[in-house]
């Protein structure tokens, strides 16, 4: 069945919150739908680009998914406190004022600080750049709350239908500027407008019935509050995920460029089937394990097992498949040794679990040490990027060895009862 077809109908009805398991099935199926928009447009993209044009492309896309990745802290704060409303008021005016006053402090944040990294990001066309990711940064906020409302109020066809809408237009945007002919910044366009497309779409598919159907614990001050701890990780969390090649390219310029688009490449490829599904059911795990308290630590450890054994056994395929796929599909220009394939994929599989035993703090209440999980792993990453040699091997040893100590610090935080929050009104 196509995906988007199914939309309208499965929305213009009143949703009835579904089981956790085909929740489950509908966040994992829109999970699997995106995965493979943003994997297409990665692997076409430097095959059909020089090597230069590849890192800029490759720079813009994470400069703007890591401004994404820190406003969608907001979306993990709105998933905790948001739920079915029963006969309490409606959320909708709160809400409302949330989003415009987070979106404004987000714009304002990025434009006052891309006087300092844009320059070094975007060279002399940095001005044609900052526009599109100040519009993006704005759109995604909204996308940012209206996905955790969705979350929150369990209407998980419409979290799901959110993913994809966004990862197809985005994916149809690409494809039309290379078919155009266009590059530079009529791809950050073409990455930042699916945001405020698919915002657009879903809120008259269900996003208005949504915001009137729950209730929100706390204050709008309370969820800002909040909201400071969660985009605080989240955005250590896109440092070491999505910003990633914008921090590769600041910190490990020595690698020369061959060496800095092949590791782009190949990170951006082979930890793609570990992070990416983790990333995408953030806020399905923060409501899984909220709703379980008791069953959080073993579910965390068991999964968290099942997470190692699957890291494992892709990394020992990676030694062989990895070099193969990179030369078949781009003639040895973004090659790499063998052993590095590997390695890269042991770092994905820690990250993962990164991922995983973050939610779990977060959903027990532990938002400063949710914090500090991300803040010190990516703080690890950053330092020891500055000091390492530049080579290959030591800059991913870096990034396996980086997310280590950030998931024995979200560990800590599951002992002990969850921190219970207070209700109060708007």
């Amino acid at each position: 069945m196509d995906a988007g077809a199914g939309l309208p109908s499965a929305m213009t009805e009143p949703e009835v919150p579904a089981t956790a398991r085909s929740g489950l099935t509908l966040i994992l199926a829109a999970t699997v739908i995106a995965g493979a928009a943003g994997y297409g447009i990665q692997a076409v993209v430097p095959a059909l680009s020089s090597r230069d044009d590849y890192i800029t492309f490759g720079i813009a896309w994470s400069a703007m998914f890591l401004i994404a990745a820190g406003v969608a802290g907001v979306q993990q704060e709105i998933t905790r406190a948001a739920s079915p409303r029963g006969k309490a008021p409606s959320a909708t005016r709160a809400l409302t004022r949330f989003s415009l006053g987070a979106a404004g402090v987000f714009v304002a944040l990025v434009l006052g600080s891309s006087f300092f990294w844009a320059p070094s990001a975007f060279g002399a066309r940095a001005a044609e750049f900052v526009p599109s990711i100040l519009v993006g940064t704005a759109a995604y906020t909204f996308v940012a709350v209206l996905s955790g409302v969705f979350y929150g109020a369990r209407r998980w066809r419409s979290a799901a239908g959110m993913t994809v809408a966004d990862s197809l237009l985005r994916l149809v945007a690409v494809f039309a500027v290379m078919l155009m002919g266009l590059s530079g910044a009529a791809y950050a366009w073409a990455i930042a407008l699916p945001f405020a497309a698919a915002f657009v779409l879903l809120w008259f598919l269900d996003g208005r019935r949504a915001a009137q159907s729950v209730r929100i614990d706390g204050s709008v001050m309370q969820l800002g509050r909040h909201s400071v701890s969660t985009v605080g990780a989240a955005l250590a969390t896109g440092v070491m995920i999505s910003g990633l090649p914008l921090v590769l390219g600041v910190t490990s310029s020595g690698l020369g460029a061959r060496d800095l688009a092949a590791l782009i490449l190949v990170i951006t490829l082979t930890r793609a089937p570990l992070v990416i599904p983790l990333m995408a059911l953030q806020s399905y795990l923060v409501v899984t394990f909220r709703d379980r308290p008791d069953l959080a630590a073993r579910r965390t450890l068991a999964w968290g097992a099942v997470l190692i054994v699957v890291t494992v056994l892709l990394s020992a395929a990676s030694v062989v498949v990895g070099p193969w796929v990179i030369e078949l599909l781009y003639q040895g220009r973004y090659s790499l040794a063998p052993a590095m394939y590997s390695l890269v994929i042991a770092s994905a599989g820690l990250t993962a679990l990164l991922c995983l035993t973050g939610p779990a703090a977060l959903a027990r209440g532990r938002h400063r040490l949710y914090v500090a999980g991300w803040g010190v792993s990516s703080l690890v990453l950053l330092l020891g990027l500055g000091v390492v040699p530049s080579q290959v091997g030591a800059t991913v040893s870096v990034i396996a060895a980086a997310p280590v100590i950030g998931v024995a610090i979200h560990l800590w935080a599951l002992r002990g009862a969850p921190v219970p929050v207070q209700t109060a009104g708007d």
